[in-house]
């Protein structure tokens, strides 16, 4: 299906478009470096072979007047449903257009050609600066609660030294004066970010468990969101498979939480290592034992060595991360849109599971690398 309007239209990608896509991709967000064969072939398959792939729910590019294809919107089509109620949705990612000084309509056009789709509700967990202008032209506004990406810092020089990395990989020789500074600001007392080590729950007993005991943590503890994905265990694993991947921001951890009869109360997943800033995936609990949930993380990361931890929105956290020195910030915002209001009030209240494994953060494009 192609648009038409002016100077160039849009259309659905095609699987030619692969490779042009790829490039985009990388000048606009790798600093265009040479395209790895392996980024073409995860495009083509999360984009094109997407095991929720729908004919009529497709990635959109723009074309311009002479056919050169400059312009890309990535939408990952979803299933959630509402208290039982099928829902067909899509997340819109990886928006990017080519000198977009010269195409300035480029954007908006692909974005409307998005949300002109047929799905029942139109999301995005990654919007940035730029993106999020032009749903608010759109009369769009943010979602304040899964808009509130934190940050937790445990040794602030080691911290400082990997957030200098994404930008300037040879920093990384400054890791040892980094863990150094920080040894010596803990020895002085003057450093108070560091996790008490006997902060660990009270109701409820935390472990590390295997990716598979997570799984079945995430479908049982999923079933008290009245908005949430339609997954079986087989579509679960496939996005847990990317998920698990993701080895730039360091290495998969599975934690799940009995209470004290035994039944599965709670479980999280982040990545993380000695030196790294670590990142939450998916955290899942009653909002009762958020703070027991959040002490866990706080605890395990710093005791892993992490130099912090971050996060995007989690609503039935953010009392407890408030609390718990996080700092929040914006950076990736969350938007929804439907024409069915219903859709939209588990999400104003907090109460939809619509992000990390369920929204769009599985994704290897957001966050790793494809050397």
């Amino acid at each position: 299906m192609s648009q038409s309007a002016g100077q160039g239209s849009v259309r659905d990608l095609e699987r030619d478009d692969i490779s042009t896509v790829a490039r985009l991709f990388q000048n606009t967000f790798r600093n265009g470096q040479d395209v790895p064969g392996s980024l073409v072939e995860y495009i083509r398959e999360v984009f094109l072979d997407h095991p929720w792939d729908e004919e009529d729910l497709r990635s959109k590019v723009f074309v311009g007047e002479k056919g050169e294809l400059t312009g890309f919107i990535g939408v990952f089509p979803s299933r959630l449903q509402l208290e039982g109620r099928p829902i067909r949705a899509a997340f819109a990612g990886s928006m990017m257009v080519q000198e977009p000084e010269r195409n300035p309509l480029a954007g908006a056009r692909l974005l409307r050609a998005f949300l002109a789709g047929p799905q029942d509700i139109s999301l995005t967990e990654t919007a940035n600066a730029t993106a999020l202008g032009m749903w608010q032209k759109l009369a769009l506004p943010l979602d304040t609660a899964y808009s509130l990406n934190w940050l937790r810092v445990f040794r602030p020089v080691s911290a400082a030294v990997n957030a200098a990395e994404r930008r300037l990989p040879s920093a990384r020789i400054l890791r040892p004066l980094g863990r150094a500074a920080d040894a010596v600001v803990e020895k002085t007392g003057v450093s108070s970010l560091r996790v008490w080590k006997g902060a660990t729950a009270r109701r409820i007993s935390f472990r590390d468990a295997s990716e598979n005991e997570f799984a079945e943590a995430v479908l049982l503890l999923s079933k008290s969101f009245p908005l949430r994905p339609l997954w079986d265990r087989a579509m679960l694993d496939w996005f847990i498979g990317h998920a698990r991947q993701k080895r730039a921001l360091g290495a998969p951890v599975w934690r799940i939480a009995e209470s004290r009869n035994g039944d599965i109360a709670a479980c999280y997943a982040y990545f993380g290592g000695a030196g790294h800033i670590g990142w939450l995936l998916q955290a899942l609990c009653a909002p009762t034992i958020a703070g027991d949930l959040v002490d866990d993380l706080f605890a395990h990361a710093d005791g892993s060595g992490c130099a912090g931890l971050r996060g995007g929105g989690h609503p039935w956290l953010t009392h407890e991360l408030i609390t718990r020195k996080a700092v929040f910030y914006g950076r990736a915002f969350f938007v929804a849109h439907s024409k069915d209001e219903s859709l939209l009030q588990p999400i104003k209240s907090g109460q939809a599971l619509i992000s990390g494994l369920a929204g769009e953060n599985w994704t290897r494009l957001i966050g790793d690398r494809f050397d």
